[in-house]
């Protein structure tokens, strides 16, 4: 069993026995990119509309954070953080991984079923994606916000505790712990870095004032998107 497939073990949420139409996607001729840690991140991304942040361009002036929250369940966490000036924005992606072995149409749906029955968000989107011996649907969809998230205080956390921006870490150096828990990628204008937090639900303690206030915050954001829960009625 490869390392993704036993990830996607550890990830794969039952809520439902139930079935429901699995969306269309669309073929991944190329692959994510090769850091091993950004394997099914990029394809997510680009599942998404977007791209890599390693090959996004930004004009003069402008930033861009993304906050990367992995833990054991599904849907995972990606936060935008996108600056000009004095004007900051951002959005949340509920994003997860549907493995198969033989054909794309034999991936699990069920965590389709929790997205959309838990959370408030867009249209799914899917992909067909590739990597090594690894055949997984890629998922996203965009999260329906309630209220008016504070994005300069979530960007404030991010850059309180940013380690010096280097190129990432190359995927011979990158440990299996480090697809769990939280992982930010920042860029101005061509400069590019990556810094990485254990959380509470890591492998290893976290680092005290870093990913577990991360944490906090990518979780609170979350919860506004979900769902009220429906009481029944007697």
């Amino acid at each position: 069993m490869s390392r993704l497939t036993f990830s996607a073990t550890l990830l794969l949420a039952v809520s439902s026995t139930s079935f429901a139409q699995q969306a269309a996607f669309t073929a991944n001729d190329t692959g994510p990119a090769t850091d091993a840690i950004f394997e099914t991140k990029d394809a997510a991304v680009v599942t998404a509309g977007f791209a890599p942040l390693t090959k996004t361009e930004l004009r003069k002036g402008e930033r861009e954070v993304r906050i990367w929250y992995s833990g054991f369940g599904n849907p995972q966490y990606l936060v935008i953080i996108r600056q000009n000036g004095a004007n900051v924005t951002g959005r949340l992606m509920l994003w997860w991984d549907q493995y198969y072995e033989n054909s794309p149409g034999s991936a699990d749906v069920r965590v389709d079923n929790f997205v959309r029955s838990g959370y408030d968000c867009g249209p799914i989107s899917k992909r067909d994606s590739h990597f090594g011996e690894d055949r997984w649907i890629s998922s996203t969809c965009e999260a329906k916000l309630k209220g008016a998230p504070d994005w300069k205080a979530l960007l404030a956390e991010v850059e309180s505790h940013a380690l010096p921006q280097s190129s990432a870490t190359s995927a011979d150096a990158q440990s299996d712990s480090e697809n769990w828990g939280i992982t930010i990628e920042r860029k101005t204008g061509a400069n590019y870095g990556v810094s990485h937090y254990r959380t509470a639900l890591s492998f290893g303690a976290p680092e005290p004032g870093r990913g577990p206030k991360l944490q906090d915050m990518v979780n609170a954001l979350a919860a506004s998107a979900r769902r009220d829960p429906v009481v029944a009625q007697h």
